[in-house]
Parts: structure tokens; C-alpha cells; sequence
């Protein structure tokens, strides 16, 4: 598994039956579940860190969903982080600060945007 199919596997972790399927961001189909996440692709090398955001989104008028998945997967990242191996190295992904935001942009579409901190050890 490469980088970028680990990141994937990393985030779709989180799913809980066909609910919360993780989509790199700049390829979300048409069509999905209320309740998914995106979150983005960067890379780097052995050393260098990156900045990414992910984004846990619900189509309802409650917060209630989202912040339950975000304290889940706050929770299994911890504060000392979590190494996703793939082939050839591993990613040391982190939460950054600030850890979550809320976003709403309307009333019936809620956002939670997560942001964490990518350290390349290969």
C-alpha cells in the first residue's frame, strides 16, 4: 500500500456500515451519503511535515452525529498521535490546533473540519 491508499484506508477506519465513507477531496462522486467525510492529499518526504484538513459532513439540522464522530476518531488519534504505515515507510499523523472546527453552511448542512499534522518517517 502506498502513501496515498494508506491516507484512504486511514479515514474510511471510521466507517460504520455504508455510513461515513471517506473521499480524498477532489474526488467526491455525486450522489453520497448523508453522512461522510473528506479530507486532503498531500506528500512529502522522509523528515518534512505536512498540514491537512478533513471535513466530517452531516445533511441534518443537529450537530449531534458529527460531533460524535469527531470525538471518536479525537480519541483514537490521541494526543501523542498515530503511525499509518505503507510500503516503504510510515505517516505520523497528529492533531494539530486548532483540533475541530464547526462550519454550517446552511441549515440542514453541518461541517466539522478536522485539522492534523502529517510527519513523513520513512
Amino acid at each position: 500500500m502506498n502513501k496515498i491508499q494508506a491516507l484512504n484506508a486511514f479515514w474510511n477506519s471510521f466507517r460504520n456500515g455504508e455510513d461515513w465513507k471517506a473521499y480524498d477531496a477532489s474526488s467526491v462522486p455525486e450522489g453520497i451519503s448523508d453522512k461522510h467525510i473528506t479530507y486532503d492529499v498531500s506528500s512529502d518526504f522522509f523528515g518534512y511535515s505536512v498540514a491537512q484538513t478533513a471535513s466530517l459532513w452531516d445533511k441534518s439540522a443537529s450537530w449531534q452525529a458529527l460531533t460524535l464522530k469527531e470525538m471518536e476518531i479525537a480519541e483514537y488519534i490521541t494526543r501523542g498521535g498515530v503511525v499509518i504505515p505503507y510500503e516503504g515507510g510510515a505517516m505520523w499523523l497528529k492533531r494539530a490546533n486548532p483540533w475541530a472546527q464547526r462550519l454550517s453552511d446552511n441549515e440542514q448542512t453541518k461541517r466539522i473540519v478536522l485539522n492534523v499534522e502529517i510527519e513523513f518517517i520513512d
